[in-house]
């Protein structure tokens, strides 16, 4: 059975976790030193849909090459993201 907790109960909870997940974050970029969750959050509040336009919009990528592949993923999921709350709505 799944739990459903209210918009407090989860903000409370995203206070306590999201700081422990933050010590367990992986370096995207070692050249701009981008962790995954700051992508992640970026990605989840800009409409991002190519590498090109993250580079465009932000210094998160400067084509090193290294990160591309992780980004790009990333990028992905974040708009699998935004089509599913998309589709709830």
């Amino acid at each position: 059975m799944d739990l459903i907790l209210s918009r407090q109960w989860q903000n409370k909870l995203n206070a306590i976790y999201i700081p422990i997940f933050r010590l367990m974050a992986e370096v995207v970029c070692l050249c701009n030193e981008i962790l995954d969750v700051d992508l992640r959050e970026y990605l989840d509040a800009h409409p991002i849909d190519s590498i090109e336009e993250l580079r465009e919009q932000a210094s998160i990528c400067n084509k090193c090459m290294q990160c591309q592949d992780l980004v790009e993923g990333e990028i992905y999921l974040a708009r699998q993201r935004r089509q599913r709350v998309e589709g709830q709505l």
